[in-house]
This record gives structure tokens, sequence and C-alpha cells, in this order.
């Protein structure tokens, strides 16, 4: 095995380049991200998720603004609505409290990034609504009527995840690989 000799020079600026790194951490608090998250954590994120597309198909409004904090945005083709009456308002004039449908999401795709604390954590999914009534005006019964994308920050609040400042926008054409950001 071959040891490569290094100088004091060298030394000195690969230690260097090395506190820049750990001090650029503290100083941009996005390069604090991405500890690795236990299973508890993605369990619970994941069942955010899964609430979410509950509360969607079955137009539940109470749970769908449960699963939001109370200084929440949402952020939708520019427009953003804070809090819960905004975000109740914004569920219930959507196509989904409108008609009948199933919300569904392609799970592979799903990024979740665990803050360094565990309190919040970076959060994408989509969003794939299938028409259920035969007077859909997005679609016949049985065909996809929406394509959305859905990301932002989540909180932590006592265990239990919630939506904090969130980005809706189209997914559309559906992708196997692209993931979409509503806001380009």
């Amino acid at each position: 095995m071959a040891i490569d000799k290094l100088n004091r020079r060298e030394l000195l600026h690969k230690g260097a380049a090395g506190a820049a790194v750990g001090a650029a951490a503290f100083v941009v608090p996005g390069l604090a991200w991405g500890a690795p998250a236990d299973s508890k954590q993605l369990g619970g994120i994941y069942q955010l998720q899964a609430a979410f597309h509950n509360a969607k198909s079955h137009q539940d409004i109470e749970k769908m603004v449960s699963l939001w904090t109370n200084d929440c945005t949402l952020t939708f083709n520019g427009t953003t609505y804070s809090g819960p009456d905004a975000v109740r308002s914004f569920f219930l004039n959507s196509g989904s409290f409108l008609h009948h449908r199933i919300s569904l999401v392609p799970s592979f795709k799903d990024q979740m990034v665990v803050g360094h604390n565990g309190d919040h954590a970076f959060l994408y999914f989509e969003c794939h609504d299938v028409a259920l009534d035969s007077n859909d005006p997005a679609g016949p019964q049985g065909s996809l009527v929406t394509h959305l994308t859905n990301y932002g920050l989540i909180k932590n609040n006592g265990g239990a995840w919630q939506f904090h400042q969130m980005r809706f926008g189209s997914a559309a054409p559906i992708s196997v690989d692209t993931i979409y950001d509503p806001i380009s």
C-alpha cells in the first residue's frame, strides 16, 4: 500500500478547507440538513403524507386542516395562503373537494430530508388524482384528472409531523424520473 507524503503547506491548505466547510454549515443553515433520519421520523413523515391523501380522497376538511401548523403557508400558482382558515378555503375550492376523487402517490419519487435537530424536514411528493364521479368536468370516471407536485418544509410538533411552508404545482406531463419544481 502506497502512502502519499503530505508537506506542511498541503496539510494547512487541506485543514483550512475542511474548517471552511464546517464553518459554512453554521453560516448557511441548509448545509446543516441531511442528518440521517431514524425510521421513526421517516415513518411519521409517511404517516403525514398518507393522512393528507386520505383526507383529500375522503373530502375530510377537518382532518386536512389538522395536518397544518397554525402559522402555515401554502403557495399554489403564485398565490400564498396563510394560516388554517386560508388552507381550509383553498381545499374546499379545489377539484378534490368539489368532485369525488381518489388521490394516489408514486411513493418511489418521495424525497425526505430531516433537519439536524429532527424538528423539521423537507418533503417532496406528488398527487395523481383519479375521477370517481361520472360528472367530473376534468375527465370521465376512472381517468387521471390532476397531476400535482407538493414540496416544502414540514415540522415535527411533539412527535406529530405537520405541513408548515408548502408549495403546490403541476406534475405534468407524468414522468417516472422527473422531480418537478412548481416555481421554475
